[in-house]
């Protein structure tokens, strides 16, 4: 019998034998729509990278399980708010002491580091209204989308490059992380700040 290779391919695809990634996206909305649980998910199923831009982030559940990916080896890196980032429930603190670089932005003028979007492994990208915090899991109208079509990500990580390199470019020396005094330094990666110039 004679098997002709489209037949072949047909009949593993058919089977389940070979598989293709899944192009597309998925999209969720709160109050109580899982988003929180979704981005909980693709942190733990990265492998080799996670870079995270958020103007708010009081969620401990994300934040340990960031912790977690980078105790299993994963780079993590998270830009934040200054203005945020002082925020008494801001989890700046704890990834910090897990050795999780973090970089403070403000915007331009009086303006602020406003985005919330996170890159996973460099094949998926969150990005929505959704700050990481219970406030916005329980009680706002917020929404979220989760995308592996390639243009998306791409902008999105060219994007945080640029956000993660911008700080260098400033020759700014000040930065607030959580309740920390201001202290030397673009990047807070786990060391204690340094003490205040008297």
């Amino acid at each position: 019998m004679r098997i002709t290779l489209r037949r072949a391919a047909i009949f593993l695809l058919l089977n389940g034998l070979v598989s293709f990634p899944a192009l597309g996206s998925d999209v969720y909305f709160s109050p109580e729509g899982g988003i929180r649980d979704q981005i909980i998910r693709r942190i733990n199923t990265s492998r080799a990278t996670i870079d995270v831009a958020v103007y708010s982030f009081t969620s401990g559940e994300i934040a340990q399980a960031l912790a977690d990916a980078a105790k299993r080896g994963v780079r993590v890196r998270v830009i934040r708010d200054a203005g945020q980032s002082r925020n008494r429930n801001d989890e700046n603190d704890f990834l910090a002491r897990q050795g999780i670089p973090i970089q403070i932005r403000s915007g331009k003028g009086r303006g602020v580091m406003h985005d919330k979007f996170a890159i996973f492994d460099g094949k998926e990208v969150f990005v929505g209204s959704y700050n990481w915090t219970a406030n916005a899991e329980h009680n706002n109208w917020e929404n979220a989308l989760f995308t592996n079509e390639k243009k998306v990500v791409d902008s999105y990580t060219k994007e945080f490059t640029v956000l993660w390199g911008a700080l260098a470019r400033t020759g700014r020396k000040k930065n607030v992380i959580g309740r920390l005094p201001f202290f030397k330094g673009s990047l807070l990666n786990g060391a204690a700040p340094l003490p205040l110039p008297r």
